[in-house]
């Protein structure tokens, strides 16, 4: 990554608008915001979309109007959202669902805080002056995707699996749990009052060979190959960095999470910290 510029995330999301004087209340009850708490108009923010047992389907950035919501989804899978809130989009509801043009988002970031503590800017192609950026050295594919694995920011089909719930890939924070019901709020408070996980997102840097850490390989409390050897987690993502170096997420099962140290399959040493905008859950 550029050390002369500050890095801005350039990239373009699927996108929704949600449309007419109901749209506040549905997406009240749909989401992990409190909508009507968001009175300032026009500002974005973070949200989760659950199942009916609290385990994240989608996270995304909404942006309130007057009777209007658009909706970027920055992890979730366009056409799962869509039959979701159609399916219970009712004529009483007074709200009307559209796909929009994806839209283009920015945002400036760095190696060592929270990418949610950045506000991002939506912007339309073509709109889009180039004079705003061109103080921002914009960053490669591989370089976001490293930052993304260091930022613990989950993908849909490997963090975000239809089992892991919010607290366990540390957006807990984007949880507000004194709001009215939403889809899955009973499931996020038995979460909450019972302080107990499966897992923890964790980051991992490790040796090895490819096949050693794709997606679904198993990490071990230690390499010694007696009953004293269990499994403590799964890969969810890896990038190789170089020939023999990886970095990646992985769910750790929760009584290890205090480790920094685990062992692959094949023996490899694993190191493993919090991702940079892990939000501790309790």
């Amino acid at each position: 990554m550029s050390k002369d510029k500050p890095l801005i995330w350039d990239e373009t999301f699927p996108s929704l608008l949600l449309k007419g004087e109901g749209t506040a209340a549905f997406l009240h009850g749909q989401t992990t915001a409190d909508i009507f708490a968001q009175k300032q108009l026009e500002r974005i923010f973070l949200s989760c979309w659950l199942s009916t047992k609290g385990s994240l389907k989608a996270l995304l950035e909404i942006r309130l109007s007057s009777n209007m919501a658009e909706i970027v989804i920055i992890s979730g899978e366009i056409n799962s959202i869509v039959d979701g809130f159609e399916s219970v989009i009712f004529p009483a509801d007074k709200v009307k669902l559209e796909v929009i043009k994806p839209i283009r988002r920015i945002q400036k970031i760095n190696k060592y805080q929270s990418w949610k503590e950045f506000s991002p800017i939506w912007i339309a192609n073509s709109d889009l002056i180039q004079n705003e950026i061109s103080d921002f050295a914009q960053v490669t594919k591989e370089e976001l995707e490293i930052w993304k694995i260091r930022q613990g920011i989950p993908r849909f089909d490997r963090e975000i699996n239809g089992e892991t719930n919010p607290y366990e890939l540390g957006l807990g924070d984007i949880i507000n749990l004194d709001k009215g019901c939403y889809l899955g709020q009973e499931s996020i408070a038995r979460f909450f009052r019972s302080k107990s996980l499966k897992y923890q997102l964790r980051y991992w840097e490790a040796y090895g060979k490819a096949d050693d850490f794709d997606i679904g390989k198993k990490f071990f409390n230690t390499n010694q190959d007696n009953e004293l050897k269990k499994k403590v987690g799964v890969v969810t993502s890896s990038i190789k960095i170089n020939d023999n170096f990886f970095y990646g997420l992985a769910l750790i099962k929760n009584n290890f999470i205090n480790k920094s140290i685990c062992f692959s399959q094949k023996d490899e040493t694993i190191t493993m910290k919090k991702p940079i905008s892990f939000a501790l859950p309790f």
